[in-house]
């Protein structure tokens, strides 16, 4: 005989909950971004492209760019095909490794980035406002110690 499944246990699942949870936030920030026509990820991916050049890289591998984002580079090129047919990103070459895809940010993709960012401030005071102040600090901790400790390595 099957052992009988506790419902409560299955739907108090973390990964359940934190699903669920993420795709409310996602809900927000894509209705808040829609106007420049740009998606949660997307705009993630033009910021953290825009963010490398700061730190003397004009492009990043896709695995680099993966793994500062924390996606599958398989699920990064999805979200990097309509940013490219959009001119906002383009591929590049890596100067260590020509065998290794390079993508960079275009001067369209900070001008579109730069249009982006007062819709994304909306989306983020939206959050601030429904959860509080000390609460988003607090969600925030704990996602970073959660990645941190749940990475492997």
């Amino acid at each position: 005989m099957a052992e009988k499944i506790d419902i409560r246990e299955v739907v108090g699942c973390t990964c359940l909950l934190a699903r669920r949870t993420t795709r409310h936030l996602t809900q927000i920030y894509d209705a808040a971004l829609e106007p420049v026509g740009l998606t949660i990820n997307q705009f993630g991916v033009l910021g953290h492209l825009y963010g490398a050049t700061f730190a003397g890289h004009s492009q990043l591998s896709i695995g680099a760019l993966a793994d500062r984002i924390g996606k599958h580079p398989s699920t990064l090129n999805r979200d990097l095909a309509p940013l490219s047919v959009r001119g906002l990103v383009a591929d590049a070459n890596d100067p260590t490794d020509r065998r290794v895809r390079a993508i960079r940010i275009t001067a369209k993709g900070r001008a579109q980035l730069s249009k982006a960012i007062p819709h994304w401030r909306r989306a983020e005071a939206q959050i601030r406002n429904a959860l509080g102040a000390e609460a988003v600090v607090a969600l925030r901790g704990l996602l970073e110690l959660s990645s941190a400790k749940l990475t492997k390595e």
